[in-house]
């Protein structure tokens, strides 16, 4: 029997600071709170949180709702969030409400889930 080790060098990146942040986050409201939430982050999460901007303002657009505050997408930890896929959304035929909301139209899957049992 054989062993084989493998040395994987670690990439360090740089903790960006909160200017860095701030700009990047591009939604410019309650600076302050923002600050202060963003000092409470470990540093390991403060680049968790940054890495995170992207991916978390295309899936807000992707699904037609408004981004948080900065300081709420850091007390939240929106970068934790589970992303709704796109293909998810975009299947299923939505119903308009009143008051501007919709309501997606999904189908019964209960037949599907007794069909596995019997595989």
């Amino acid at each position: 029997m054989f062993f084989i080790l493998v040395q994987v060098k670690m990439r360090t990146l740089k903790t960006p600071d909160f200017q860095t942040f701030w700009d990047a986050y591009a939604l410019k409201r309650d600076r302050i709170a923002a600050e202060r939430a963003w000092k409470r982050l470990s540093a390991k999460d403060q680049q968790a949180a940054f890495a995170g901007i992207e991916a978390y303002r295309e899936d807000c657009r992707r699904r037609g709702i408004n981004r948080m505050y900065a300081q709420g997408y850091l007390n939240h930890r929106r970068w934790e969030d589970e992303l709704e896929p796109e293909s998810v959304r975009d299947s299923f035929p939505c119903k308009k409400l009143s008051g501007g909301d919709s309501i997606a139209i999904l189908p019964d899957t209960s037949a599907l889930a007794d069909m596995e049992k019997w595989k």
